[in-house]
């Protein structure tokens, strides 16, 4: 299993760690379901 997670930032700028993408490796890697972790595993950020 693999967990992809992000951050929001409030006003405040108070940083919170979000689960974005939890699933089986090889899924969240061949066929990621959020375009954001399919943006990391192929590296166009990160």
């Amino acid at each position: 299993m693999t967990a992809f997670f992000g951050v929001k930032v409030d006003d405040r700028g108070q940083r919170t760690g979000i689960l974005i993408e939890y699933d089986d490796t090889e899924r969240v890697f061949t066929n990621p379901a959020d375009p954001r972790t399919e943006g990391y595993v192929t590296g166009r950020f990160g």
